[in-house]
Parts: C-alpha cells; structure tokens; sequence
C-alpha cells in the first residue's frame, strides 16, 4: 500500500514538473505562454449591453393602443428623459369608458392581435406607472425609479380603475 502511495506521489510531481516545462516553453509570439484563441477584450469605456437594464438600452419605444376590453385607441411613446427617469406619453386617447379613471402598467407580457380586438398574453408582474383621468385624451407620466420595472417590457396596458378589468393594450417597439 505504501508503495502504491510514493508511485502516485511521484506520479503528480512528475505531472506537474512536465506542465511547468510545457508553460514555460517559448512560443512563435516571443511570450512564455501561448496567448488565448479568443480574446476577451472588451473597450475600457464601453459597458456590455447584456448588464444594462431595458430602459437604458431599449428606449425609445412606441405603439398604438387597441382594444382589449373595450374600445380604447391612442399612441404611447416611452422615452429616457434622464439617467433613472423615462417618461410615458399617451396621445389621442379615447376609450368606451367615461366614469372611472384609467391604471396604466408596464408589463413583460405581449398585445396581440385577436380578430377585432387583441389580447394580452401575461408574462411577470405588470407595474403600474400612473393614471389617465376619465376625461382625458392624453397623458404624460414620468417614471422616476425605474429600476422596479420588469427586466424587459413589451407592452403598456390600461386597465379600468375600479374593476381592474384591461381596456386596452399597446405592443411597445423601436420608435422609428
């Protein structure tokens, strides 16, 4: 048994004595080492996107509201107006219903085109961001913490105060 041990002892010393040999043998660029297939060397001053949040990459943002539970229409824009503020515009808003004041939420999930209305498909928890009133036919919300919003959102819903019943909804892309 004792043999054995001293075999295996003298084994990984020779190992590593024979990897040191093999690192430390020049190689054609002149280095002790050889230099990796693929470099990992990223600008000093540039950021990878993937460790930005969605409202620092992916704004500005648009789309039209349509209806989901009601007739509602309008446009919504998204913007960065500032290092931990967008704002959320809403224009040419109209809607079916007249006595309640209207949630507006951001969400993860998608509006998707459903025959004459669209539907919602829920993805996360939506964050709701502000309020249109009943009468209105726009809006504008400044968002100032927006890191409690979802890690990407898609899409801006309106849902009716009192019943919390969607309204409408609005898939959110690129602003051209």
């Amino acid at each position: 048994m004792r043999t054995t041990w001293i075999a295996t002892g003298v084994s990984v010393v020779a190992g590593v004595v024979a990897v040191s040999v093999l690192l430390s043998v020049p190689v054609p660029t002149g280095r002790t080492t050889p230099e990796p297939l693929v470099r990992a060397t990223p600008s000093a001053t540039s950021t990878p996107l993937v460790d930005q949040p969605w409202y620092r990459t992916s704004l500005p943002v648009d789309g039209d509201l349509v209806s989901i539970g009601a007739h509602t229409v309008g446009h919504v824009t998204v913007t960065r107006t500032g290092e931990q503020a967008i704002r959320v515009t809403i224009t040419g808003f109209d809607t079916d219903l007249a006595e309640a004041d209207m949630r507006v939420q951001l969400t993860g999930g998608d509006v998707v085109p459903a025959g004459r209305r669209a539907e919602w498909i829920p993805l996360g928890d939506p964050v709701e961001v502000g309020v249109i009133s009943h009468d209105a036919t726009g809006a504008v919300i400044d968002v100032r913490v927006p890191q409690i919003l979802p890690p990407a959102v898609h899409s801006l819903l309106v849902l009716d105060w009192n019943t919390a019943t969607i309204m409408g909804g609005a898939e959110l892309l690129p602003a051209r």
